[in-house]
């Protein structure tokens, strides 16, 4: 009966060694499956990790495929902007919606002008309003180039 006993207790140990064995393993994996994300994460470009709301620019476009006269509309986060070319190295970034009824600015390259279909407001590249039932500027942003990338700034 001893003999027995002894196998059958055996079979528990080597059961409960194959379990603890089983789980450690476990956690080694899930250890470095962590740490392989740390890496990952870390080792990524910063773009693909940016939170719009706390950088200091948000890309435009390269600076060959921005046209003279040319404008582009960009999203930061809550902020729609609207970039214009104006000249050679002259950019201007303005608020991209009408802070009267929140309707999207469009750029008249004929009059260089911004202005609002809704409310037909006209705007100038400074941001004052030249013409229309509203006396609230637009919102101006800063505007730098880098690497002959252009980017939008923090508001000036």
């Amino acid at each position: 009966m001893t003999d027995t006993g002894k196998a059958v207790d055996q079979g528990n140990l080597q059961s409960r060694l194959g379990f603890n064995d089983l789980l450690l393993g476990a956690v080694i994996l899930l250890m470095g499956t962590g740490i392989l994300m740390a890496l990952v994460f870390y080792v990524l470009p910063g773009e693909h990790l940016e939170i719009p709301e706390i950088q200091p620019g948000v890309r435009v476009t390269r600076e060959a495929d921005f046209p003279i006269g040319a404008s582009r509309l960009v999203s930061w986060g809550e902020r729609t902007i609207l970039v214009v070319r104006n000249g050679e190295q002259s950019y201007a970034a303005l608020q991209g919606t009408s802070p009267r009824d929140g309707c999207i600015l469009r750029w008249d390259e004929e009059s260089m002008r911004v202005v609002s279909p809704c409310n037909h407001v006209v705007f100038d590249l400074q941001g004052n309003v030249v013409t229309g039932l509203s006396t609230i500027p637009l919102q101006r942003y800063s505007v730098f180039l880098r690497g002959g990338v252009v980017y939008v700034g923090r508001p000036s």
